[in-house]
């Protein structure tokens, strides 16, 4: 009995304690009492200290009444806190070294900063403070609102096209939305609305702390826990989006341009399904790269669009595939694009039957390995890699065992899941107004 004493009693502590640790590859990761979580790596070769905030708000808490609403918070969270003006703000984030930037993604809003070590306590006051305490200035609220509309504006080609499929394949979820937003709700947002929104979505189980540098990791942790243990945690939640069936439809979009696009799309199931390897290679091997079919056989072998490829967004929930041909719009007749599409369907079936090689297989797992190593390349890198893991719900381990997921796909794999996902495509046609001489 009493050699199952001192375990017991060392279970009984850690359940006691404010926070549970978990030590994989080299990272620790801490859990707040109040749900917020901390991955440190030291790296005593590093000469910086990179500090990664993620809070997991995205497009399953916007509506159709307020889309685009985590962009205008991603460009005016770090504006000006409760305690410290815009200018205040700017000047101290100055004087640690640092620089920071605030992004918007589908599932998250991502605040990054990089510093020197001597700064790294300073550097994550700063952040927290914008993160806890943000007024959201009314400068910064327009600012990026402008911004937002601005880039909706510009919007080329292949942004047209990719909203048109996006809504497409995607209905019903959230990602049907403009990436931007819907401008019209955009211009329309309030500064009231935009702290409502925040204030209801921001918890502390729903924020990622990941910082990778040259550190002590317990003092950092302790930093870390005074500058976000106070965060409340309330319920906050939301299904995960569900993949929709494919829609099989075909629209055709004239809009005046340089260029024109023809873009086939299919629903596909987010990053937490066991096929998300397999279809990472899947859609490397239609058109993620210059050795792809989309590229050797359409851009190359018959000199058909200047811009070929594919795509496969990182979603939670759902995502989709979408494969894309790009024609300068003074080529862009009816017969060039059918002939455009005609070409793009074939080297679609050619997947889906398996019809690649296996060294174009072997190759497409390698160039996933290779990217995802080049993506670690720098201090920041890897900080954001490991946050954005386990902001997604894949955990931070998967940054690590990536690679050999990837290489432990196979060809059969790969051809069950293109059988089974990609059936009945949406296509669309993005061209310029035919003219009438």
């Amino acid at each position: 009995m009493k050699r199952f004493l001192l375990p017991l009693v060392l279970i009984l502590l850690a359940a006691s304690s404010a926070h549970a640790v978990y030590k994989t590859g080299g990272v620790v990761k801490t859990i707040l009492s109040n749900g917020v979580t901390v991955l440190t790596r030291r790296e005593p070769e590093s000469k910086v200290a990179a500090i990664e905030v993620f809070l997991r708000i995205g497009a399953e808490d916007e509506s159709p009444e307020n889309a685009g609403i985590g962009q205008l918070l991603s460009g005016a969270i770090v504006s000006g806190t409760e305690t410290r003006s815009a200018l205040k703000l700017s000047r101290l984030i100055q004087q640690v070294g640092g620089n920071f930037q605030s992004v918007w993604q589908p599932n998250y809003v991502e605040i990054h900063a990089v510093t020197v070590p001597d700064m790294a306590d300073e550097t994550i006051s700063l952040l927290a403070d914008a993160v806890t305490n943000s007024t959201f200035e009314p400068a910064a609220v327009e600012y990026a609102r402008k911004a937002a509309l601005r880039e909706s504006e510009r919007a080329d080609g292949l942004g047209a096209a990719l909203g048109v499929v996006r809504h497409l394949v995607q209905k019903g979820t959230p990602y049907d939305r403009p990436y931007l937003g819907d401008p019209s709700k955009v211009a329309s947002i309030t500064r009231a609305e935009l702290k409502s929104f925040y204030e209801q979505n921001l918890s502390a189980d729903r924020i990622v702390v990941s910082v990778v540098g040259e550190m002590d990791v317990r003092a950092v942790t302790r930093k870390i826990e005074v500058c976000f243990g106070s965060v409340p945690r309330h319920s906050v939640k939301r299904d995960m989006p569900t993949m929709p069936s494919p829609s099989g439809a075909n629209v055709s979009v004239e809009r005046a341009g340089a260029s024109a696009y023809v873009m086939a799309g299919f629903p596909l199931p987010g990053v937490e399904s066991a096929d998300y390897p397999a279809l990472c290679v899947a859609n490397v091997l239609l058109g993620a790269n210059k050795s792809s079919l989309l590229f050797r056989n359409v851009r190359e072998g018959l000199g058909l669009g200047y811009e070929v490829g594919s795509l496969y967004p990182d979603q939670r929930g759902c995502s989709y595939l979408a494969a894309y041909v790009g024609l300068d719009s003074a080529r862009a007749t009816p017969e060039v694009l059918a002939t455009a599409r005609k070409a793009m369907m074939e080297q679609i079936d050619t997947l889906r039957t398996g019809g690649f090689t296996d060294d174009d297989f072997e190759r497409a797992k390698r160039y996933l390995i290779g990217i995802r190593a080049l993506d670690h390349e720098r201090t920041a890198d890897r900080a954001r890699e490991l946050g954005r893991c386990e902001v997604i719900g894949l955990g931070y381990q998967y940054d690590f065992l990536y690679g050999e997921k990837i290489s432990a796909v196979t060809r059969a794999q790969v051809e069950e899941a293109c059988l089974r996902y990609m059936q009945s495509p949406a296509v669309a046609v993005i061209s310029p107004p035919i003219r009438v001489d």
